[in-house]
């Protein structure tokens, strides 16, 4: 039932695409592969029915895709139809490799992981000049967290798999259910901190009224009446 967690996560996301001056569509659409998590979760850990693995590892590939596309369509400033198309074609590709082998997942995973990690870096040095011009914003922060956030979901991922030292099937607690608490919060904390557009800066001069007053005209300027 923790997987419910990535609903919540999702409605939140796509409560931010509908409220976003731009980049309204690669939210939903990362909003819709977090929202798969949750079907994926409860069909894997719940129902158990036919293809419920497939749809639950398909999900997880489906996010770290979405951040490696979106990623690297920032950093070759391509438009929203070649992040798309970049995208369920590679989920295409993903679903099928994955159907015909299964045992691929964790590798895939983690070669996605590693260039989702690298396209972050890359965007993170562009990030460095406007946090000192700037300083720290809420979406900068939110960013920044990702990664901590990443890094405690993985330990409870760890600790918690199965034939893992901490995991008891038998306890009310698992850190299964941390790992889906935490890696659904830093989605949220991504789709608000990389893909909601930051809100420029407004110019001190832009819009404020003019305090200069008009140049006196000089005296000797002034022709006299003859």
């Amino acid at each position: 039932m923790s997987s419910v967690v990535y609903l919540l996560a999702a409605a939140w996301i796509l409560g931010l695409a509908r409220r976003s001056p731009g980049r309204r569509v690669e939210l939903a659409v990362f909003g819709g592969a977090v929202a798969l998590n949750a079907v994926g979760g409860l069909a894997f850990h719940g129902v158990q029915t036919w293809g419920a693995r497939w749809v639950h590892d398909i999900a997880i590939l489906a996010v770290l895709g979405f951040v490696v596309a979106f990623g690297a369509s920032r950093i070759l400033e391509r438009p929203t139809r070649w992040l798309l198309t970049t995208f369920v074609a590679g989920l295409a590709v993903l679903g099928g490799v994955i159907a015909a082998w299964p045992g691929t997942v964790q590798a895939l995973s983690g070669v996605l992981a590693v260039a989702a990690g690298g396209t972050e870096l890359v965007e993170y040095r562009h990030e460095v000049p406007a946090l000192r011009r700037e300083g720290v914003t809420a979406r900068r922060l939110a960013r920044l967290s990702v990664l901590a956030v990443l890094a405690l979901a993985s330990a409870a991922f760890l600790v918690g798999r199965t034939d893992a030292w901490l995991c008891n099937p038998e306890s009310g607690f698992q850190w299964h259910a941390v790992w889906h608490a935490l890696s659904a919060a830093a989605m949220a904390l991504y789709a608000y901190g990389a893909i909601e557009p930051h809100p420029r800066p407004v110019s001190r001069s832009a819009g404020a009224p003019s305090t200069s007053r008009p140049r006196a005209t000089s005296a000797r300027s002034r022709t006299r009446p003859r």
